[in-house]
């Protein structure tokens, strides 16, 4: 998914995110993340991808550096078409995801750091994901086992630094924690229009130490008026 299929993805989002702000009768609750930003207290998840795993074994430096391109494109594809795209219509996402196999409830809780919700798979060849959902926020995650750091927040960086007309965006974290054996990096940014209040909150936390079994996180919220 290109710059340009993601921008008329952030148009979309945006229309629905005007017309539910103008809407006097619109019934959002808007709330402050409770999500932790930061990867290495999440719970170990295995989901394994066994054909990532297997082309893993007989990788040259090319071969990783492209599939760490790939894992990159896909993690941000994945949130452009869940989190970015449902962001002002979560019941919508939720309905259309019913059908699908999802984490049991208890697990789906570490998932969301004791929050309760819904969290689903989210099958690739690239690697693994996951989807989650607390209940009763206007929240949305999205988990990477294996992706690249530096390109992530690159591509992040990129995205959300610069919205389309007529929405501005604000840096609120740009954090860089060195770890033992590696780095986090914290990044969001805040985008707000005009003659609203309600605000959509974008955020990247990556982890690239050895021993983090979730590499990043993706989440989108709507912020407190």
């Amino acid at each position: 998914m290109n710059n340009k299929a993601v921008s008329l993805i952030l148009l979309s989002t945006f229309s629905a995110f005007m017309l539910s702000a103008c809407d006097s009768g619109a019934n959002v609750q808007a709330q402050t993340p409770q999500l932790e930003s930061t990867v290495e207290a999440k719970p170990k998840i295995e989901v394994t991808d066994s054909k990532t795993e297997s082309k893993r074994g007989v990788m040259s430096s090319d071969d990783e550096s492209a599939l760490g391109a790939k894992q990159a494109e896909t993690f941000r594809a994945i949130y452009a078409s869940t989190c970015m795209q449902y962001l002002p219509k979560l019941d919508e996402l939720r309905s259309n995801l019913k059908a699908q196999p999802k984490f049991p409830t208890a697990q789906a809780s570490q998932i969301l750091v004791g929050d309760t919700g819904s969290a689903w798979p989210v099958p690739s060849d690239e690697g693994s994901y996951i989807l989650a959902m607390p209940d009763n926020k206007n929240l949305y995650a999205i988990y990477a086992k294996e992706l690249n750091a530096q390109l992530a927040n690159q591509q992040f960086t990129e995205v959300y630094s610069k919205p389309p007309l007529p929405f501005t965006a604000t840096q609120i974290d740009n954090t860089i924690e060195q770890k033992q054996g590696g780095t986090k990096t914290t990044l969001s940014y805040s985008w707000s229009a005009p003659n609203t209040q309600r605000k959509m909150l974008f955020m990247l936390t990556t982890d690239d130490s050895a021993t983090t079994d979730i590499k990043a996180m993706y989440t989108a919220s709507i912020m407190p008026e």
